[in-house]
């Protein structure tokens, strides 16, 4: 807020707000359960960024602040960016203040209140028709063709996502689509807008298009605008460093009314990791300058052990490390690092299970952390997302079988043969009726099974062992096969980055494994993070992490990583693991143990 704004309140109290209550000063509220630093941010007059590191107690600060606000008759718009977000406010609302808001404040997203307050009261007035919220998977969405000449390659309108000047990022598109992000823009952006409009003018937005719509109607009517700002004494916004750009957008043009009385922001820099949405610590930073909102920090981690803390520090701009104040702040076990055969990630997890039980420590409080869906989907034994074809899939799982159960059943031999007979006769079992030529195809398939090669390597080339076996035993038939192996048992380069034995196994482990972004906020007693091994165009991940243990800068590309890291790190309450391939470097092994990361009792290293 300006000076005069300030001025203004101090000195008339309501301002222009009739029927609002002052923000009162300081209150007293000395809740043995807040810190010096909480209760400085819950009493905090107005304008203000909360700066809270992990483990911090943000949102039960927040919650204090709320309800200090609310019972004084401080209308109040409480916002985060996630759901979940919003029920974890809501539950430290009701345990810590035994308190519910009433129907005059607001609790919720701040993309749910952009669109109660201005997307579906107003949108109307851009396009004449009521919007309505379309899922981006629907059938309704039309396509984009981004191919060239007789070959299309469709994209949904909605993988094309507006941004504040009316220019065009993409989200989501499929990695079959094949044509860097570059050239999809520059086929499909005219087809994406003219679809848009048309989709509009009907009524139908996408998630993100509605806040673009919020958008253009706060900046082409300034008294909607300061409607909206007058609404609410304070909003106050969790998770700030993770608004979209069109959400800050919005909150800019709302806050340039100078109706708006306060603005609270509460979040930390460091945990921005949703820049596939426009997210970056840049919009959140030059809101909370341009309106002057004066920062207040929390650096007490209530969380972690300070030897977790000590490690994050590493991936963290902050230059002292945040201090451990918590039930676990003294604990006295290191981080440790454990190594697992680059094809086989699954052993990390074995290994990991095998520590919990060392230390006492409870699998259904822990957590497997991951970068990526793609070792996410392998750890927990799911298909890749380069599918495996049929043929194959039904091979592996009959040699799986045999070989882990030492038996087969009537189905399982039945599969096989047809594999053989379309090898040898290029038709199905069904039209071979001769009693010897059927125990002839019997007998090939089970030598196929019998003779495959062993599961211990990589999909693509055991696929490819397969099929030869299956070329010899279907030559067994007649002397002219109608296909090759390789021709029924296709694979693809891709298969090479997966385990044969895990692509074909049914085991699930008992900890399942998850993206960072899929647990950010949450807090665990023991954390495995797995890095990945080197993939096609992607380096092995232990590289960054190396890089920011000797304390090297990091290119700008590589910002958001760093990030992912952290948040990754600052989940785990006592025990902290980082799973690297042991295929990875002495430099780089060296670089984690100097970090201050210990090894097992029982590791190679």
């Amino acid at each position: 807020m300006g000076d005069s704004r300030r001025n203004e309140l101090a000195a008339n109290g309501t301002g222009n707000h009739a029927g609002h209550r002052e923000l009162s000063g300081p209150m007293d509220e000395k809740s043995p359960s807040l810190t010096v630093q909480q209760r400085a941010a819950v009493n905090h007059d107005r304008d203000m960024f909360l700066l809270a590191c992990p483990g911090s107690g943000k949102t039960r600060t927040a919650a204090a602040r709320i309800s200090r606000l609310a019972r004084e008759g401080v209308l109040v718009a409480a916002c985060s960016y996630t759901n979940t977000g919003v029920d974890a406010l809501r539950q430290a609302l009701f345990d810590d203040h035994q308190l519910v808001l009433t129907p005059r404040h607001f609790i919720g997203t701040l993309h749910g209140m952009l669109l109660r307050t201005v997307t579906y009261p107003y949108g109307h007035l851009l396009y004449g028709a009521t919007p309505r919220l379309l899922p981006d998977d629907s059938p309704r969405w039309p396509d984009v063709n981004v191919g060239a000449g007789n070959k299309p390659r469709l994209l949904k309108t909605s993988c094309f996502r507006l941004r504040p000047d009316a220019t065009l990022r993409l989200a989501n598109v499929p990695y079959t689509v094949g044509l860097p992000p570059e050239e999809i823009l520059a086929r499909g952006s005219k087809q994406a807008f003219e679809h848009k409009r048309k989709m509009a003018s009907q009524g139908w937005l996408s998630f993100d298009d509605a806040m673009y719509i919020a958008m253009r109607v706060l900046r082409s009517h300034p008294a909607i605008a300061a409607a909206v700002a007058a609404r609410f004494d304070e909003i106050l916004i969790d998770e700030a460093q993770d608004t979209s750009e069109l959400q800050l957008a919005c909150l800019s043009t709302i806050l340039d009314t100078d109706a708006l009385r306060s603005l609270v922001l509460v979040g930390d820099y460091e945990q921005s990791i949703n820049a596939y949405t426009g997210a970056s610590p840049t919009g959140c930073s030059e809101i909370a300058q341009s309106k002057g909102l004066e920062r207040v920090v929390l650096t007490e981690n209530h969380r972690s052990s300070q030897k977790i803390c000590d490690i994050a520090a590493y991936f963290c701009a902050r230059q002292q490390p945040d201090t451990a104040v918590g039930l676990d702040a003294h604990h006295p076990l290191a981080p440790e690092i454990l190594t697992y055969p680059a094809l086989t990630p699954q052993l990390a997890v074995a290994d990991f299970h095998t520590r919990l039980l060392e230390l006492g420590e409870d699998p259904n409080n822990a957590a497997i952390l991951v970068r990526t869906n793609t070792l996410a989907d392998e750890l927990n034994g799911e298909l890749p997302d380069t599918r495996i074809s049929p043929r194959p899939l039904k091979l592996g799982s009959v040699v799986t079988a045999l070989r882990t159960r030492g038996t087969l059943t009537k189905f399982h031999i039945e599969q096989i043969e047809e594999i053989v007979a379309l090898a040898a006769f290029g038709e199905q079992v069904d039209p071979i009726t001769s009693p010897d030529q059927r125990a002839q195809l019997r007998a090939a398939a089970l030598d196929l099974v019998e003779n495959a090669p062993d599961l211990d390597t990589d999909l693509r080339t055991w696929i490819q062992k397969a099929a030869k076996v299956l070329t010899e035993v279907s030559g067994r038939l007649t002397d002219t096969p109608a296909k090759t192996g390789g021709v029924i048992l296709r694979s693809s380069v891709d298969h090479a980055q997966f385990h044969a034995s895990k692509v074909f196994g049914t085991d699930v482990p008992t900890i399942q494994s998850h993206t960072v972004h899929d647990i950010k906020g949450e807090t665990r007693d023991a954390v495995l993070i797995v890095l990945d091994r080197k993939r096609k165009n992607r380096e092995a991940q232990s590289a960054l992490w190396a890089a920011r243990l000797r304390k090297f800068d990091t290119p700008q590309d590589e910002a958001e990583e760093v990030r992912i890291a952290f948040v990754a790190l600052s989940r785990a309450r006592r025990y902290l693991a980082v799973a690297i391939p042991d295929d990875t470097d002495e430099q780089t092994i060296d670089a984690f143990l100097s970090a201050g990361f210990r090894t097992p009792p029982w590791s190679p290293l």
